[in-house]
């Protein structure tokens, strides 16, 4: 009653402030912004919600107590003094300041009488923390959110009770009083009426688990008791017992020896007869055909009746109305079973309405996003057909920007029965990556010292405008490199993709030498540097030479890429055509008095500026949910390189990359309220071919450009292949990957199979042979490995750390390799968590 009047008095004092101005104008006037002074602990973006519709509407004293009236509801603030600006020089707007001054925050929370549950658990299941607004909403909630951790755990009778104890510091404690009551544990499940399944395959279908000699603390819990008997109800609905249904659950109690209460749950179930699937006959439809309609209905008539399949065809029929804009429409459907032929149809009630047309697309809760921004990826204008397959297909696209945490639409009704409004809600989260420290270089190269130093800076959104802009230097002690680049998404306003990126870069780097005799150009079949005797011992050394005769050269690059693309969205996904050119300069410089490389490429462009130029293009199918972590769908890519465009370039040659990948989510589990236990299975082939041009007869390239297993990406834990080039490669993975943090952290278990090939021929001539470093007629070609490990997918520590074990074909029998792990026979890899764009 208090509280009551003090919100009268202050609606009273507040609306005087309006009315001691010098006339009314704000009254009538659009209200352009609404702002806070005084805000501490109150978050801006949870009171937007509030704020949002008010937006744009006109302002009246009815709208003015509204807006009051829900922010006191939310009770964060002691008083809260409104002020009308005019939001232009004209007047014709009006700003919105409300000065609020917060109630007292949580200075401490406190929980007395747990004893079964530890204090850590209860903190996590609460929402009020540390230095929070202290209101009584969040108290009553958070209290049966602690009764709810305790029924989880087996405490059906807990109670609990909140408290605020000021401490004269404009803050309070929060104390809970918990009453436990006692736990209850299964301790066995029966069942009673059932002669179709055993009572072992019923048990198998619960959620609730007895309490195990180990392991299980078969904790009860009543909701998942209700939950199970659904559960088994529907079990016998989907294989034709229609009728059946549990129509008792019993429970008893008795304590053990050692005081514990245990509890039997006996399940009394009605079976029923099996039924049989009659068919689908449909009412009122003019738009779609019969034909059409029973098509989507994939059940066969005379097979078993599944309920969940039926619902499942019946959902298809109204997606199909749904798909094409009409959303009024009503379908009704209407079982129809046949008691003595023992056979379940359904009639389906149609009543047709116009399609559904948006009115308005509105968009929320962004701040530093332009509004354009989002709207250019949603597929949909005011006027068009309501298509919620393209609403899906927009929120992925906004999903793959990176720019929201969250994102969830609304279709209320439009101003009149045919028209509808769109609004989608976003939730920002930061876009700007500033990142400074040791991180691993990413380099497959063995020569490659693997630690840098690294600082960069990107904004994926910068100035809230959808592009990219950033900028990286790294530096170890044999490599340094700085690059800046920049990406605009659309230009033109179209879906068409421009970016460019400067980059110098410098390494110290190693090459084979052939000082001495004997001297080959580099063309010969059987060539092998100094530190051999003969191309076998060359090959059996996995084309390493002793340190010895290495000869180090440093290498400069400079260069400059511009790219563009298009993306077109069609029925299998989004379809894009890119390309690009890039242009810039070499220089390999070592003093000829000393070295002669072995590399004919290096060995001719020694010590002076090159120029190296490229030009490629790709054409990518990608129908995969979210681009960065998928979850389903498929993406494939055909990219073809022209290298050396110049005739008085060192390199010349053409380079094709074909990759396909696959997703598929296993099982997704709901665990907790913000976590669900998923697994996603995805498999990748790809394919890279080296052609020479045609005025050559074979490629010039230098030997670190060309094809490798490199161990990190490809092939992982192969690292010792590194050196065995060629002008073919085979790479395929499949992983299993399991969330632990969604968007942070993942487990992925996975298998890879990656060869190398000296020519393209030989990838089909000789597939059976491996013509490398384990030149054995009876060993396949292809480098294997299994392994898991941590994969981190957010922007700032984009890594995997993982082991694998390598293991070969040979004689038709796998043959595991030893590792470099001690006497765990695994390899520790650590690599970048890439995604395929």
């Amino acid at each position: 009653m208090r509280f009551g009047i003090a919100v009268i008095l202050v609606f009273v004092l507040t609306f005087s402030v309006f009315a001691q101005q010098s006339d009314d104008w704000y009254q009538g006037k659009p209200i352009r912004r609404i702002v806070f002074d005084g805000l501490v602990h109150v978050d801006p973006m949870e009171l937007e919600g509030i704020t949002g519709p008010f937006i744009s509407r006109t302002f009246s004293d009815d709208v003015y107590w509204d807006i009051l009236g829900r922010l006191y509801a939310l009770e964060y603030f002691e008083s809260i003094t409104p002020t009308a600006v005019r939001a232009d020089l004209a007047g014709n707007e009006v700003l919105l300041r409300f000065a609020v001054v917060e109630r007292p925050t949580v200075a401490r929370i406190n929980f007395t009488g747990n004893s079964g549950l530890r204090r850590t658990d209860l903190s996590d299941a609460i929402s009020t923390k540390v230095n929070d607004v202290a209101t009584q909403v969040k108290l009553r909630i958070d209290e049966q959110a602690i009764i709810n951790l305790y029924l989880e755990k087996g405490y059906p009778d807990a109670k609990v009770r909140s408290e605020m104890q000021n401490t004269g510091r404009s803050s309070v404690n929060v104390v809970f009083y918990i009453d436990e009551g006692e736990k209850i544990a299964i301790e066995s499940f029966h069942f009673e009426g059932n002669s179709v399944f055993p009572s072992r395959t019923l048990q198998r279908q619960l959620s609730l688990k007895v309490k195990g000699r180990i392991i299980g603390d078969g904790a009860f819990n009543e909701a998942k008791l209700i939950a199970d008997r659904q559960t088994l109800t529907k079990y016998y609905h989907d294989r034709g017992y229609i009728n059946a249904e549990v129509i008792d659950v019993v429970r008893e109690i008795r304590r053990d020896d050692k005081n514990n209460n245990l509890m039997s749950i006996t399940f009394k179930i009605f079976e029923g007869s099996q039924y049989t699937f009659g068919g689908v006959t449909f009412e009122g439809n003019h738009i779609f055909r019969d034909e059409q309609l029973s098509a989507l209905i994939r059940s066969k008539i005379g097979e078993v009746v599944n309920i969940s399949r039926i619902q499942a065809d019946l959902m298809r029929v109204s997606d199909l109305y749904l798909e094409n804009g009409y959303i009024f429409n009503q379908l009704e459907p209407v079982s129809v079973t046949d008691e003595d032929a023992r056979v379940l149809s359904f009639r389906m009630n149609i009543v047709e309405r116009g399609r559904a047309h948006i009115e308005n697309i509105i968009v929320r809760g962004n701040k530093k996003t332009k509004e354009s921004v989002i709207l250019r990826e949603i597929p949909l204008e005011p006027g068009d057909i309501f298509s919620r397959t393209k609403v899906m297909n927009g929120l992925r696209n906004l999903y793959n920007l990176e720019f929201f945490s969250d994102i969830f639409p609304e279709t209320p009704a439009g101003s009149t029965e045919a028209l509808m409004d769109l609004i989608i809600n976003v939730e920002e989260q930061p876009t700007t990556d500033v990142r400074l420290g040791l991180t691993f270089s990413g380099s497959a190269d063995p020569d490659a010292f693997p630690v840098s130093v690294m600082a960069g800076w990107n904004d994926r959104n910068f100035l809230g405008s959808g592009n990219s802009v950033g900028a990286e230097v790294n530096i170890t002690f044999d490599t340094q490199s700085i690059s800046a680049l920049y990406t605009h998404r659309w230009m033109l306003g179209l879906p068409l993709t421009g970016n460019f990126d400067l980059t110098v870069h410098h390494m110290v780097r190693k090459a084979a030498m052939q000082n001495f005799a004997p001297y080959f150009y580099g063309n010969e079949p059987n060539a092998y540097p100094n530190g051999f005797d003969s191309y076998q011992e060359y090959e059996d050394a996995y084309k390493t030479p002793p340190d010895e005769y290495l000869m180090p050269y440093d290498q400069w690059r400079i260069s400059l890429g511009v790219g563009t693309g298009y993306r077109w969205l069609t029925q299998y996904g989004n379809l894009g055509l890119g390309g690009g050119v890039r242009a810039g300069v070499t220089l390999n410089k070592f003093d000829n008095s000393l070295y002669l490389p072995f590399d004919p490429i290096l060995r001719e462009g020694n010590n002076t500026w090159t120029p190296a130029t490229s030009f490629w293009g790709s054409l990518s199918l990608d129908q995969r949910d979210i681009y960065y972590d998928p979850s389903s769908g498929y993406y494939g890519v055909q990219r073809i390189g022209w290298y050396g465009i110049l005739p008085l370039e060192n390199e010349h040659y053409i380079r094709t990359d074909t990759k396909l990948e696959w997703f598929y989510t296993l099982f997704n589990l709901p665990v907790a309220e913000n976590w669900n236990f998923k697994a996603v299975f995805g498999v990748h082939t790809g394919l890279s071919f080296i052609f020479a041009q045609p005025q050559y007869s074979t490629p010039r390239i230098e030997e670190a450009s060309q094809l490798a297993v490199d161990g990190m990406f490809i092939g992982r834990g192969w690292a010792n292949e590194y050196r065995r080039k060629g002008f073919a490669l085979w790479e395929n993975w499949a992983e299993i990957r399991i969330p632990l943090a969604p968007g942070i952290l993942a487990w992925d278990f996975f298998f890879d199979a990656a060869g190398v090939k000296k020519t393209p021929a030989a990838l089909f001539s000789d597939f059976l042979e491996d013509d490398g470093s384990l030149a054995d007629t009876n060993t396949f070609f292809m480098r294997f490995s299994l392994g898991g490990g941590l994969r981190f997918t957010i922007p700032q520590f984009p890594f995997r750390f993982s082991v694998a074990k390598r293991f070969l074909f040979r004689d038709g029998e796998i043959n595991w390799l030893s590792g470099g792990m001690g006497g765990s026979g695994l390899d520790f890899v650590v690599s970048f968590a890439m995604s395929t764009y």
